[in-house]
This record gives structure tokens, C-alpha cells and sequence, in this order.
């Protein structure tokens, strides 16, 4: 078959949970959020309140979702928090150096607090990128100047913001506890919605939490907890992840192009490029093919490494769903006669069965937390993206509470296993959950 036979070039919008592209062949589809899910939610963090770092950075490691913190880089930031805080997956990002009404400024001075704060960030924070921006007082001043340092940045509008923005240097966000309209999780979790139903991005503005003295418009960790149970309970639905991350996924969305390159018996061959500033846009964005007719499932790889794929049925039809990044490589289906684990969906959405890890990423050992609300047998196994079982954890009754099971993810000569994906289910009773963790050597 020619490769004109292969290929529909699209350059418009596509219909319901896909994105603007460049070029995308009309098998393929790239999904509107990471995942394919209806909305992203980002909660960020202002002025280095104390409960961010003992309650809410916690908290959210505990369900795996990542947060912003925006930092004003003369007020005495503690770095030795926020060092922990990026190496844990967190973005650290400006709020300036000395938190001023940007447009009160000379074009001198506003340089120096854009300038300067990201300088400060990035030479506490080594090996990290501070590309975002929250104005002070939600008050933004010269746009071209802004640009130059940044990628994004976030001012308080009140509303969701779209799937597309108008301006990534006023992304809108919502203010947060006491001062704001957003106090229960009952306030959370409607605004979560409202984002789903227009497949848009919530961006919530945090400062102190609880009753602590040093930060303006308190948010209860009671409150807040809630609504990340809610999310946690509806991963299908909700993209938690950093003010950041949701910017370049936007970004690479949009100015992705997607090319089949090669058909075979058993392989398929595609390209995935941008025109982005790869120093900068290195964030995976979803990507989903139909499977070619017999094909029970697929594995995928990228530049010769095994990457993130699930096989899903959307409207009756099956396809090979993966993460890919622009620029990294070639893409490589291969057929594949397992279904990695498929059947794990009916475990996704368990509300009873609360299952995390931490360390994550981790090396070479991870502790699994569940909690258990009655005797039950509990199964928990190891697997590795191509569905093969890589180790059993547990298999045994179990009495309620709480729960830690240690996986060391070295074999028995001490060698770590490969790095990548894995995915870790809980079985217990009728009811379950599963994870994914990643092992980085």
C-alpha cells in the first residue's frame, strides 16, 4: 500500500476528547488530556506556607497526584522542602522575588523579579527547569517580558480555563478556603465536574492551610483531603498533575503530528514529532490506534524502550492506547496475544480499597499501603507492562486496618529489575484496585 493510501492529514480541530494537531493520520487519535480523561486539575500552592509542606505534600503523595508551588524567592523559602518536594514529582515555580504589583514596576524592575526569582529557583533546585509563573496579587505586568522567561503563567480570573487557552500568560485559576468561593469538597468536586462536562482544566489557588497563622485564606486539610478522595476515586475521569505539566501537554497536543510510517503482518511503525523546544517540551501526550483486524492486543515501544500502554474498547471498538513523547523516536505496535491486564478496569474505580506507594519512582524498594475494612483474603502481584507476572507480594487472610507490604525490587542476587512501568493489584474479596510505580536504576 502507498504511503499516500495510508495517510489522512487533518490540520483542525478534532471532535470530542481529541486536540488540535498538526498531522494525524485518521487511525490515530490524541486525547484531549492525558489518558483520554474529560478534565485536568491542578492544585496550586502560594507563598511557602508551612501545612504545604508538613499536610499537604503528604497528602498528596499519598494519593500520587502532584501539585505547584509557587515560591517568593526572598521570603525565606525553604529550599531543603522544596529540593524534596521536585525530586517527589512536585513543580517548584516563581511567584517573584519579592511578591510586588508587577505593573507598578518599571520594564527594569519587573525583569529583575521575573529574572532573578527563576535564577533563584533553579540554582537551589539543581537539575530542575522553573518555567512557570504566578503573578503577585494575580497582577500581571509586561507580556513580552513575562515570555521570555516563561512558558506559562497564572493570574485568578475565577473560571475554568479552556482545553485550548487564549493566553498561557493569563491562565485562570480560582481562589481557595476562607477568602474564596471554593472552602468544601463539595465546592472541589462540582468545579471538578463543571471542568469534565467541558472537557476543560480547573486550576485551584492555594495559600495556608488549616488555622496557621502565616497564611492568608486558610483551606481546611479536611476539606481538601475529601476532594482528593474524589478524584482518586474517579482516575478515569480527573487528570491531577502540575500547573506545569498541564501547560506542555497542551502545547505538545496541539502541535503534534502523528505518522504512520510502515503497515507489517505483526508491526506497525509510527512517527511522532513537534516543532516544539525539546529542552522543554519532553512531556508524554496520549495517543490511541484502532488494533488491525485479529489483533487481540498490541505492545509498544518507543526509541527501543518499552512505554506505558493499555488496550481499551471505546463504542466497540479495540484500541492499543499508549503514551509517547514528540521527538523521542520512532514508535513500534507489535502484536501481541495478551492482554497485558486488560480485565484490571473493573478494579480501577473501587472505592473501598484505598492502595498507594511511596517512594514513587523508587530505587530498589517501594512500601505498598492499603487499608482493609474486614477479613478478607489479599492478593497483591507484581506485573511488568507486558501483563507477565513479575512477583507475588502477598496471598493470605488478613484482618482490618491499615497495611504496609514491602516490595524490594531486587532478585535474589541482588539484582534490580529492569526500569519502567509496573503495575501492582490488590485483590481482596470481590473488591480491588491496581497502580502503576516506576523503578529507576
Amino acid at each position: 500500500m502507498k504511503k499516500s493510501q495510508l495517510l489522512l492529514v487533518t490540520t483542525c480541530l478534532l471532535i470530542g476528547q481529541t486536540g488540535l494537531a498538526q498531522t494525524v493520520d485518521s487511525l490515530y487519535e490524541i486525547g484531549t488530556w492525558s489518558g483520554f480523561r474529560d478534565a485536568a486539575i491542578s492544585y496550586t500552592f502560594d507563598d511557602g506556607c508551612p501545612n504545604q509542606f508538613s499536610i499537604a505534600i503528604p497528602m498528596f503523595n499519598e494519593f500520587d497526584f502532584d501539585l505547584t508551588l509557587f515560591t517568593v524567592t526572598s521570603w525565606s523559602p525553604n529550599w531543603n522542602s522544596l529540593r524534596d518536594a521536585a525530586a517527589q514529582g512536585h513543580e517548584v515555580a516563581s511567584h517573584t522575588v519579592t511578591h510586588p504589583y508587577l505593573n507598578q514596576l518599571s520594564l527594569a524592575d519587573q525583569q529583575a523579579e521575573l529574572k532573578n526569582s527563576q535564577d533563584a529557583i533553579n540554582a537551589q533546585v539543581t537539575g530542575y527547569k522553573c518555567i512557570t509563573i504566578a503573578y503577585p496579587y494575580c497582577v500581571h505586568g509586561n507580556d513580552s517580558l513575562c515570555r521570555e522567561y516563561y512558558i506559562a503563567a497564572r493570574a485568578c480570573q475565577g473560571n475554568i480555563e479552556s482545553k485550548n487557552p487564549r493566553s498561557f500568560l493569563n491562565i485562570s485559576s480560582i481562589i481557595c478556603g476562607s477568602q474564596g468561593s471554593v472552602k468544601t469538597a463539595a465546592d472541589f468536586n462540582s468545579r471538578a465536574n463543571s471542568a469534565a462536562n467541558s472537557k476543560g482544566w480547573w486550576v485551584y489557588l492555594i495559600h495556608g492551610i488549616d488555622n496557621e497563622s502565616d497564611g492568608w485564606s486558610p483551606t481546611s486539610s479536611t476539606e481538601l483531603r475529601a476532594s482528593l478522595e474524589y478524584l482518586d476515586a474517579n482516575r478515569n475521569k480527573f487528570w491531577v498533575a502540575t500547573f506545569v505539566n498541564v501547560v506542555r501537554y497542551i502545547k505538545e497536543r496541539n502541535a503534534a503530528s502523528v505518522t504512520e510510517l510502515s503497515v507489517q503482518e505483526n508491526r506497525i511503525t509510527v512517527q511522532v514529532t513537534d516543532t516544539l523546544d525539546n529542552e522543554i517540551y519532553d512531556f508524554p501526550i496520549t495517543i490511541r490506534r484502532r488494533l488491525p483486524t485479529g489483533w487481540l492486543s498490541a505492545t509498544v515501544a518507543q526509541g527501543g524502550q518499552d512505554v506505558e500502554f493499555r488496550t481499551v474498547i471505546v463504542d466497540a471498538v479495540k484500541y492499543v492506547m499508549f503514551d509517547a513523547i514528540p521527538d523521542s523516536g520512532d514508535v513500534v505496535i507489535t502484536k501481541s496475544d495478551q492482554t497485558k491486564i486488560q480485565d484490571y478496569n473493573q478494579f480501577q474505580s473501587s472505592p473501598e480499597i484505598k492502595l498507594q506507594n511511596y517512594p514513587n519512582p523508587f530505587n530498589p524498594s517501594t512500601t505498598i499501603s492499603f487499608t482493609l475494612h474486614k477479613d478478607e483474603v489479599v492478593r497483591i502481584k507484581i506485573y511488568d507492562l507486558l501483563g507477565q507476572e513479575v512477583r507475588i507480594l502477598a496471598n493470605e487472610m488478613m484482618q482490618p486496618g491499615k497495611k504496609q507490604i514491602v516490595w524490594d525490587g531486587r532478585d535474589q542476587l541482588g539484582e534490580l529489575v529492569p526500569s519502567g512501568v509496573y503495575y501492582y493489584i490488590l485483590e481482596a474479596g470481590s473488591e480491588g484496585n491496581v497502580k502503576k510505580m516506576l523503578v529507576m536504576k
